[in-house]
């Protein structure tokens, strides 16, 4: 029988525990993300600037007291607030990208976070979820008003209609 080196152990032992700690990484960061199979509601939106009424159709769901608005229809409020914003979304990455003209937004739901100016918001510190459905990204609404509308208009959802004041 031959013996068995112990330089061979070493390194087998080491390439083991490497494979596994890499296992145990992607097993971490793996995409995970959360689809909402229910009723989804199409209604009117309105916006006023600069004297201006833009009207626009917008896809929300109701998930307890929560509303969830679709950043896919969005979109044309914040093409307003901002002529040159850009939005666009990774498919394979999950990631759903605003750019702004001073600040870039990642909806990242994949991963259930946004990342934006260096700063990240992890949506289970706040007990709510990036949703898909139909390959549109529904974000909760005060995280909405918080983040794209920085805490100065609000998302009123009244009787089938939304108002952005």
């Amino acid at each position: 029988m031959k013996k068995i080196r112990y330089n061979r152990v070493v390194l087998v032992s080491i390439f083991i525990l490497l494979i596994i700690i890499m296992i145990f990484y992607l097993y971490l960061n793996r995409n995970q993300y959360y689809e909402y199979d229910g009723d989804i509601q199409t209604i009117p939106c309105t916006y006023r600037q600069n004297s201006k009424i833009y009207s626009f159709d917008l896809k929300i769901f109701q998930l307890e007291d929560d509303y969830y608005i679709s950043l896919n229809d969005l979109y044309n409020m914040i093409v307003i607030l901002d002529k040159n914003a850009h939005v666009y979304i990774h498919e394979n990455k999950h990631v759903m990208v605003y750019e702004l003209t001073n600040k870039t937004y990642y909806f990242k739901y994949g991963q259930d976070k946004i990342i934006y100016n260096n700063d990240c918001i992890h949506l289970k510190d706040y007990h709510t979820h990036i949703y898909i459905s139909h390959k549109n990204v529904y974000v909760n609404v005060s995280l909405i008003e918080k983040l794209l509308l920085n805490n100065e208009k609000k998302i009123k959802i009244k009787k089938e209609n939304a108002i952005i004041e």
